[in-house]
């Protein structure tokens, strides 16, 4: 029998038309979340990319959704350690977006509590150091890994290189208004959000489909 957290090749492996008709599903979802946006701008335009819009609304829905498609992965046994590993980093970049309500409570709740997070990740990375990077031997040849490693270029790097404001002031010279850069980071940022969630579906798809052909033998 496997180890419980190790994935075989068959694991790995999926029907063609299936993958290609979630990657389907998962294009029709972008492109709703954009008309969705271009919707919420039109019905509500004080709004904006403020913290009450619909992409930071969307941002944090697809965040705590994913936690919950890991949190259910793990349970299932598949990558345990690796899958604990990433819910750490959603879930700071949850508590990141809910940084203006945390504020609210008292200035700095937020940092204080990406911090805790952080650490715990941290400890348990060092701890779990041996068995994930054994699971990485399977999770980088996993159809999903491309997805994944791309929400998170696109959030936590390209975003962020795109939403310098000397780049649209460059851009823009006079014409330059915070509100366009600000629309260009929020959006990129919601792209890689989904792009991550795209990634939680397919790896509780693929421990799904593990977890009930171990129950069969």
């Amino acid at each position: 029998m496997n180890h419980p957290s190790s994935v075989t090749d068959t694991d790995l492996r999926s029907a063609p038309l299936a993958i290609l008709g979630r990657y389907f599903v998962y294009l029709c979802a972008l492109a709703l979340l954009c008309q969705m946006q271009y919707w919420s701008v039109l019905a509500n335009p004080g709004t904006r990319f403020s913290e009450l819009s619909f992409v930071e609304l969307a941002q944090s829905g697809l965040l705590l959704v994913s936690l919950i498609l890991l949190w259910r992965t793990r349970q299932l046994g598949t990558w345990p350690a690796g899958t604990a590993l990433m819910f750490g980093w959603l879930l700071a970049s949850l508590i990141r977006e809910q940084d203006f309500q945390l504020d609210r409570l008292f200035d700095g709740l937020w940092q204080w509590l990406v911090a805790v997070v952080a650490i715990a990740t941290v400890r348990h990375l060092w701890r779990q150091r041996e068995q994930i990077a054994e699971e990485c031997r399977s999770f980088f040849a996993w159809s999903g890994f491309g997805l994944f490693m791309g929400g998170f270029m696109a959030t936590y790097v390209f975003s962020r290189l795109m939403g310098r404001s000397a780049l649209w002031e460059a851009v823009l010279g006079e014409a330059y208004q915070y509100r366009i850069k600000s629309g260009v980071e929020e959006t990129l940022e919601l792209l890689g959000y989904a792009l991550m969630f795209a990634a939680c579906v397919e790896l509780w798809l693929l421990a799904r489909r593990r977890f009930k052909r171990m129950g069969r033998h």
